[in-house]
């Protein structure tokens, strides 16, 4: 397994592996009406391309496939964590979150937090973050339910 930075080429990648993320994982914990409007949002592929290029965005490849992303933006938030369906609990997303972590702790950061699904709360809480609040934010008018979650990384 290869961590690298994104690059430009590798947007439509990435929007397919956010996609196939939210259809075939998050499926399991959001309805239909919720899925359809979550796994829209890279279809402006342009748009996407921005926001891969804000902060720092990771890649992981396999065999030459690229398999999850996450991005750290601005440097004390995980604005992205997401992977492949059919390459879920293999440790692409530790990997990647242990390298955003070690990058922010660099820079001097001293707390870290994101916004998780249903399901990627658990993911989080592992690395030692907890709920902050519970909030429901509305896309396209669907209702959608996330957790605000923090974690303390440096004690100085």
């Amino acid at each position: 397994m290869l961590i690298r930075p994104y690059q430009t080429t590798d947007a439509e990648a990435i929007a397919a592996i956010y996609q196939d993320s939210v259809l075939g994982i998050g499926a399991t914990a959001y309805n239909a009406e919720q899925i359809a409007v979550w796994s829209a949002y890279p279809d402006d592929i342009e748009e996407f391309r921005r926001s891969l290029q804000q902060g720092l965005t990771l890649v992981a490849v396999s065999e030459g496939q690229l398999l999850a992303f996450g991005q750290l933006n601005p440097l004390n938030h995980i604005a992205f964590l997401y992977t492949a369906s059919q390459a879920a609990r293999q440790g692409y997303a530790t990997k990647i979150y242990l390298k955003l972590e070690t990058y922010a702790i660099q820079r001097g950061v001293e707390h870290l937090h994101t916004e998780a699904s249903r399901i990627s709360k658990f993911f989080f809480s592992k690395m030692g973050y907890h709920i902050t609040e519970t909030e429901v934010v509305t896309r396209k008018g669907v209702e959608l339910e996330r957790f605000k979650m923090a974690k303390i990384i440096s004690f100085q």
